[in-house]
């Protein structure tokens, strides 16, 4: 492409290897609505602590801040970075082995540019960071994606790695905690993946910008913590998140002295040193602002129970993963929402209706698709009024800004046809593998907490049988046959629905033996029930609260309710257990005098700690349990494990899993 320069020369304009981050970009158009609420870029709303600003004044006044530091830093910061490394039990050089730079991302770009280049490629975990694709490509090289494991809360999978690896790879870049998914690699996945960088060369990039907002006693995995492999990692610390400096622009990275100096290069040669200014902030950080840090990490903890609870209040709309850290939540947009396979015209179509800015979930990676991210380092009423607002628009009541094709467009006669004959071999095929290895089927329905309560009792249930429970949001009859068969589609192409009929019919024909399967069921129309005990007639039946939701009229509601009654009766019928919310007056009204009640209030605080209290057992918990839904989930989650048999000692281990319980009185 042919352009003109000012001085009228003319010039070829190549376009740039990469877009614009979509999280840049949505921040961009939410910045030309009047009133919009953006929960997109991860600026946290925290003022930079007094004491930073007041040091940073006395050396500008002092005239320190005017000229360039050296190129590796400020020598004084580097101490104090070194010896902040030491108290972490790490062994850094400040001379030679700690660099100073202009925020994290500079650090990583720098040390691609320094270490890759044309034709390599770069190992990226999927769901991660938007911003590490663009500094990939900016080297030349490109982003080879691993999946992360979503149905284990996002977590590393070492097989999954392993398959990735190919012979031009040249790194892998690790974020962990992980954005935007809140999740924490433990030091035993960690250790995996640094085996597995030493078999094939790779340098291991770790950006740890969100270390210092952790919920749970589990600390992230560290690298640069492993004096074997110290010559092949490269750690990444930026003081924008926890110390509210984003716009000072200044990080450190901290690695081998041969790696540094091969990155000082790089890091010279784009911004010649980090801004003196933002040094001397930086400086101060270290010594005078930690206490700052506790109360901001207290204060996010708060609003991430806030946001769950909100996340709670939409089980129609969102299933989610608890965030261990970082200040993002993650939710997966169910598949019965409209553009719910097509994130970035959701994302665009909210801003526009309700003026909530949300970051479309592809932006993070092929795996991102179908989610959305949000931050909750914002005002708490900011938090209640984007929630509000998503609350309308995912009941309909947002006026149309501009026209989109309609996502419930009627298919042709022809595609109605192949989506029966589809929907009647799957079925066929879930009645056949259950036919020849069936195991009990718990089910869950109702309206609010569905999704943590799966998620729970899965964990608890590992831990003494073999068991699966239907992954992310598939819960309608199609969905549920596709969890029997332990098989699913990404696109609606030949190719992936053939691949996926075939892994239906190997599994139908060999099933994996299982002990328990649970299910959620999703049931919002007339008839979905028994279109769904025709797949799966239950074993055990758990029906959640039906609290008003902000995306749920009436007549939803009142569907709901009498589906909900028909699943009961089916069970008694049957002569199958069911369990109900004792939080919800009406789920109580659907269930038989015996059936076993469950509630949030079944956890107690006590002056050491939380207390589970089933009638005469009482058991100690040591778990990170955030909002209502998950303190209920945690009482139904151990009742159903004792009914199905699990001993007392695996509830406890589950309950207290950082250690041995307390002997407890009263355990009956």
């Amino acid at each position: 492409m042919k352009a003109t320069s000012p001085l009228g020369f003319a010039t070829r304009v190549e376009p740039a290897p990469f877009d614009l981050s979509p999280i840049k970009e949505i921040e961009i158009r939410a910045s030309r609505i009047p009133d919009a609420i953006s929960l997109a870029q991860g600026i946290p709303d925290f003022d930079t602590p007094e004491p930073i600003k007041e040091f940073v004044r006395q050396k500008m006044a002092e005239g320190a801040c005017a000229r360039y530091s050296l190129s590796p830093g400020l020598p004084e910061l580097r101490e104090l970075v070194s010896v902040t490394l030491l108290r972490e039990g790490m062994r850094y050089d400040p001379d030679g082995e700690i660099l100073v730079t202009c925020g994290a991302i500079e650090a990583i770009a720098a040390t691609l540019l320094a270490f890759v280049g044309p034709g390599d490629e770069v190992l990226v975990a999927s769901p991660s960071y938007a911003s590490y694709v663009p500094a990939i490509r900016l080297a030349g090289a490109r982003p080879r994606f691993f999946p992360l494991d979503e149905d284990r809360n996002f977590d590393l999978d070492p097989d999954a790695i392993r398959s990735a690896v190919g012979r031009r790879c040249r790194a892998i870049l690790l974020c962990n905690p992980n954005n935007p998914t809140g999740t924490i690699y433990s030091r035993e996945k960690v250790e995996e993946l640094l085996r597995l960088a030493e078999r094939h060369g790779l340098l291991v990039i770790d950006d740890a910008v969100y270390k210092d907002f952790v919920y749970t006693d589990e600390k992230p995995g560290n690298p640069a913590a492993y004096a074997e492999f110290r010559h092949r990692v490269v750690r990444v610390y930026s003081f924008s998140k926890a110390f509210g400096m984003t716009g000072w622009r200044v990080a450190f990275l901290h690695t081998d002295r041969k790696l540094a100096a091969e990155i000082l290069k790089v890091h010279d040669t784009l911004v010649t040193c980090a801004p003196v200014a933002s040094q001397y902030a930086a400086m101060a950080a270290l010594e005078l602002a930690e206490p700052f840090v506790e109360r901001f990490r207290e204060e996010l903890r708060r609003r991430r129970t806030r946001v769950i609870e909100r996340l709670d209040a939409l089980p129609e709309v969102f299933d989610y993963q608890k965030p261990n850290a970082s200040y993002f939540a993650f939710p997966r947009v169910k598949d019965t929402v409209p553009f719910a396979r097509d994130s970035r015209t959701l994302a665009r179509d909210i801003l526009e209706r309700v003026r909530v800015a949300l970051v479309p979930g592809v932006a993070f990676g092929p795996t991102g698709e179908s989610h959305l991210r949000l931050c909750y380092a914002r005002d708490p009423e900011d938090l209640d009024r984007a929630f509000d607002r998503l609350g309308d628009y995912f009941a309909g009541r947002a006026p149309r800004a501009y026209s989109l094709p309609s996502p419930l467009a009627a298919s042709s006669a022809r595609r109605e046809f192949s989506r029966r004959a589809g929907v009647f071999l799957l079925h066929a095929l879930s009645r056949l593998r259950l036919a020849r290895q069936r195991p009990r089927i718990v089910a869950i329905a109702g309206g609010q907490g569905n999704t943590v309560l799966k998620r729970t009792l899965t964990e608890l249930l590992a831990s003494a049988f073999r068991v699966r429970s239907n992954p992310l949001s598939y819960n309608t009859d199609v969905g549920i046959a596709f969890a029997v068969l332990q098989t699913s589609f990404r696109r609606r192409n030949p190719a992936e629905l053939a691949r996926a009929f075939g892994l239906g019919l190997l599994h139908a024909l060999f099933p994996e033996p299982l002990d328990v399967m649970v299910l959620e069921l999703g049931v919002r129309r007339p008839g979905d029930v028994r279109r769904l005990l025709r797949v799966v007639p239950p074993d055990l039946v758990l029906l959640t609260p039906l609290a008003p939701s902000s995306a749920a009229d009436d007549r939803t509601r009142t569907v709901l309710r009498e589906e909900l009654r028909e699943l009961v009766a089916h069970a008694v019928r049957r002569g199958k257990p069911v369990l109900v919310s004792g939080d919800d007056p009406l789920v109580e009204s659907l269930a038989p005098p015996e059936a076993e009640k469950f509630r949030a209030d079944d956890l107690e605080e006590s002056g050491h700690g939380a207390v589970l209290v089933l009638g005469d057992r009482r058991y100690a918990v040591r778990r990170d349990v955030v909002g209502r839904s998950a303190r209920a989930a945690l009482s139904a989650s151990v009742r159903v494990a004792r009914l199905l048999g699990a001993s007392d000692e695996t509830v406890r281990r589950f309950l207290a899993p950082s250690g041995q319980a307390p002997a407890l009185a009263g355990s009956g």
